[in-house]
């Protein structure tokens, strides 16, 4: 089975079989990358239907009925009469010899046409946009909470894409995966120069055992080509927590928090890097340690400095 965007959309759809999920599942555990779109995927699922469905829907009023009805009676008296005039036109040319032929078909004026064409439609469409007006001026005052602005299903919109999308891997994590994993220093090391080298971030590893945080790894990954840094930590319960980096070219902003995708989120930017604490809501005190380390009040375990990795082992 191939793994593509179409069977990625087909396994969050639920529309593969068994075997086909299994792959699917086996490929997300093996590839970060493909975890990411799933997640992704997952996140632009909007439940539309449910959405109406709990909607009492306004009645057509009787009077448009009404109008509609006689719309469609004046069409059809008119179509009749028409009708009429052409068998008699008919008649009329084939008294005087001037019958054109089988072959031969008759052009009729466009201005006498149109209506037969467009009045039943214009009918229809004239039904549907009156009730389309009146779902709307039915939702738009419950949408809007009466004070002019639309209510979203959470506070994220402030939030960046790259944010929401790391939100959305975040949720595919488990503490059990997560504590099994033992970090190797020489390995972070080398992965903490390359993104140093290659991706040209100045990243570093804080030290966060004193916040009840212990470090599991560290990953490169991309969100629209662009360089996108992902620590992993554990904390003493719940779920793990994730510091991630990307670079954005704009001013320094404090920490702000928000819910996305029901998790807790604690972002700013600082020296053009923007910065996600991403975690289970409640599990750790993410907006405390969100301002200590946008204060720089934490020391790091592995910086963007250190170029041998024997060297770090004392500083763990």
């Amino acid at each position: 089975m191939k793994i593509d965007d179409a069977s990625l959309l087909a396994y969050v759809d639920g529309e593969l079989s068994t075997d086909e999920c299994a792959q699917v599942e086996k490929a997300i555990r093996e590839s970060d990358e493909i975890a990411l779109r799933v997640s992704m995927l997952r996140a632009s699922q909007l439940s539309y239907m449910e959405a109406f469905d709990q909607q009492s829907l306004p009645p057509v009023p009787e009077s448009l009925s009404r109008s509609v009805d006689e719309l469609i009676r004046q069409h059809l008296s008119g179509a009749s009469a028409q009708r009429a005039a052409d068998v008699a036109d008919s008649s009329v040319d084939g008294a005087a010899g001037q019958y054109p032929g089988d072959n031969v078909h008759r052009l009729k004026p466009r201005a006498r046409s149109l209506p037969r064409l467009t009045w039943p439609k214009l009918a229809v469409a004239f039904v549907a946009g009156a009730f389309c007006c009146g779902l709307a001026l039915y939702l738009v005052p419950q949408m809007t909470g009466g004070r002019g602005g639309f209510i979203t299903a959470s506070n994220d919109s402030r939030m960046a894409p790259w944010i929401k999308a790391a939100a959305g891997y975040q949720q595919l994590y488990s503490r059990d995966t997560i504590a099994q994993l033992q970090p190797d220093l020489r390995v972070t090391a080398s992965t903490v120069a390359d993104i140093r080298n290659i991706d040209n971030l100045a990243v570093q590893i804080p030290d966060l055992r004193s916040q009840g945080l212990t470090f599991k790894r560290v990953q490169r990954l991309r969100f629209h080509d662009k360089p996108l840094v992902q620590i992993v930590y554990l904390p003493e319960q719940g779920k793990p927590v994730a510091l991630c980096v990307l670079q954005e070219v704009k001013a320094d902003a404090a920490p702000s928090t928000a819910s996305v995708g029901g998790m807790a989120v604690v972002a700013w930017r600082r020296g053009q890097l923007g910065y996600a604490l991403i975690g289970e809501p409640g599990a750790v005190d993410l907006d405390a340690l969100g301002k200590r380390l946008f204060n720089g009040q934490v020391s790091a375990t592995i910086s963007d400095n250190d170029n041998d990795a024997g060297d770090n082992a004392h500083r763990t």
